[in-house]
């Protein structure tokens, strides 16, 4: 959503392929980003990468933009959509060299949390992370993951169940 005159005026700037506008709007919504991409992530050169490839795509595709009310949530889908693909792309270069992943220890921290809420599968835990860590209501994760509502619910429900099991011991994480 465009919250103010300034990002109206930084949207049309944007809009005309100005870079620094971009790298502008990005910088004053960097923590916010910063949560989303650490929760998939948890590693802060990773992190900056993809907010550096983000920059980049946002620049390049501004002309896909259908309605400068949902510039965010569509900056905001980008976001995300970098985020999968480096952590895709990571998760198949540590397969290849056999690394174990890391032990995840009892819920005592945020990060623990985190760490619990990798081992859900990527559809329960993107909603979770943008429902409760960045405080999207049902329907704007909707437009942003292009998903039905009942399914943002349904996942959002299932995946709290599984991730409540996880973090209690319980070993079946299916249900």
């Amino acid at each position: 959503m465009i919250a103010s005159i300034s990002d109206s005026i930084r949207l049309k700037k944007i809009k005309k392929q100005d870079m620094n506008a971009v790298v502008d709007w990005i910088d004053e919504r960097k923590s916010k980003f910063y949560k989303i991409g650490w929760a998939y992530l948890k590693n802060h050169h990773d992190v900056e990468d993809v907010f550096h490839n983000t920059i980049i795509k946002v620049h390049d595709k501004i002309g896909q933009l259908k309605e400068d009310r949902y510039f965010e949530t569509w900056v905001t889908s980008i976001f995300i959509n970098e985020c999968r693909a480096f952590y895709r792309k990571r998760k198949q270069t540590e397969m290849n060299s056999l690394q174990e992943p890391m032990d995840s220890s009892p819920l005592e921290t945020t990060v623990d949390v985190l760490e619990d809420l990798d081992q859900l599968d990527e559809i329960h835990k993107e909603i979770i992370i943008l429902k409760y860590l960045q405080g999207y209501s049902q329907k704007e994760i909707a437009l942003i993951l292009k998903l039905p509502v009942g399914t943002v619910k349904s996942r959002l429900h299932r995946g709290i169940m599984i991730l409540r099991k996880i973090i209690e011991g319980g070993e079946d994480n299916g249900l």
